[in-house]
């Protein structure tokens, strides 16, 4: 399968990934890193089609002679770099040190990105089976799996197979993860004067009884993803900075899911507190639900968001799954079977949508979103040929399997 020059390949993802991080782009503004990808995709790739959605992602298609197609999904939005004098290089000046590419971004995740656009040329070669989609999304950060569905529903025509999301697994394979949901509890007491709070009910103590039960609940647990969790993320209340006792107040919880939990079943562990609050007295009423955002995309569109996004779980014990760790391993690729701790656009295209998905790409999960986020340049070359791997694999299976 290497007899192609692989030592370009890398040397290419490479200079992919500085130009990317080079290229700042945090959720709603990633007009710039999407026309530059746009660019790439049309003039060096080599791709049979290219556009950008209403939302702004980039999407590309190399096509295949059948009515299949495998997906290469990855996020162009990065979180903000925060204090500058922690890192050590600019964040955006994608320097290299000891062999190592520094950059917010790089590992969260554009160093995989450049990868798979790197792959992407060398398939684009070659008469292919399976069509190939290159989806890069805005605002996973913010709304994970939003995007990619408005992507799957509206522009992807044939049978969708199998998505490979690029989140950073230092060259394993992530299989699942938690699911993540927002969950906004409105707590309402009764006003009384600063000085006589035994004559009201003070909405911020509500919120902290709230708050230390939530702390002490017993929540389920899976041998794989680990235990769910649940902890305060946002808090307001009103009226404030006056000689009086607020009479409501606002709490975003971030609970993370197991496989097999319901939004109903998240909420009524809380409502049920909040019940007895209202019995006792500790609480005069409430209201609980799962939070629904908008948020501005760089094309003018507005994305209506309802933070619920189960978990999924895919088996290692999958022949695709076996079939492509075993290919990998055989490249020098480590390939192990991981689950994030993170949440990904996984949540729709496995957790919705029931594609069959997994995780792939260079880098270290512990340091997104951190001061010197960096990647260590020789993992590229595995994960171009990692990227390669998974797409001939994949399509030598999917072809056989649909034959079948």
């Amino acid at each position: 399968m290497f007899f192609l020059d692989i030592e370009n390949l890398f040397s290419r993802a490479v200079s992919y990934a500085i130009k990317l991080v080079k290229t700042p782009s945090l959720s709603g503004k990633e007009r710039e890193l999407a026309y530059l990808l746009k660019e790439i995709l049309e003039s060096e790739v080599g791709v049979d089609r290219c556009f950008i959605d209403e939302f702004g992602s980039v999407i590309a298609v190399i096509k295949g002679g059948l009515s299949s197609a495998i997906m290469f999904e990855g996020h162009m939005d990065h979180v903000p770099p925060g204090r500058a004098d922690l890192w050590r290089v600019p964040p955006y000046f994608a320097k290299v040190v000891n062999g190592r590419i520094y950059g917010r971004g790089v590992v969260d995740m554009k160093a995989s990105i450049a990868s798979m656009l790197s792959a992407a040329s060398s398939i684009s070669r070659w008469e292919n089976d399976l069509s190939l989609y290159l989806v890069f999304v805005v605002h996973e950060e913010t709304v994970e799996g939003v995007a990619l569905r408005h992507v799957v529903e509206k522009f992807i025509k044939e049978d969708l197979d199998l998505v490979v999301l690029g989140e950073p697994t230092n060259l394993n394979l992530g299989l699942g993860h938690r699911g993540r949901c927002l969950i906004k509890a409105d707590l309402f007491g009764k006003t009384a004067h600063a000085s006589m709070p035994h004559l009201g009910v003070n909405a911020i103590v509500s919120a902290s009884h709230l708050i230390k039960e939530l702390s002490e609940l017993s929540l389920p647990d899976h041998p794989m993803l680990g235990r769910a969790t649940i902890t305060p993320i946002s808090i307001d209340c009103s009226p404030k900075m006056l000689p009086q006792l607020p009479d409501h107040c606002s709490v975003v919880f971030d609970r993370r899911m197991i496989v097999g939990e319901s939004e109903e079943s998240v909420l009524r562990s809380i409502s049920d507190i909040l019940e007895c609050f209202k019995l006792n007295g500790v609480v005069e009423d409430f209201s609980i639900g799962v939070l629904v955002e908008e948020l501005n995309c760089w094309t003018g569109v507005k994305i209506r968001s309802r933070d619920f996004f189960p978990a999924w779980l895919t088996s290692e014990s999958h022949p695709l799954i076996c079939r492509v760790q075993s290919e990998l391993k055989r490249c020098g690729v480590p390939a192990n079977s991981i689950v994030w701790e993170f949440s990904t656009d996984g949540v729709f295209c496995a957790g919705e949508a029931g594609i069959l998905t997994f995780g792939f790409g260079p880098g270290d999960p512990k340091l997104a979103h951190q001061p010197n986020e960096h990647i260590e340049v020789e993992q590229l070359k595995y994960a171009v040929k990692g990227f390669i791997s998974i797409f001939n694999v994949a399509s030598s299976y999917l072809t056989l399997s649909s034959q079948s």
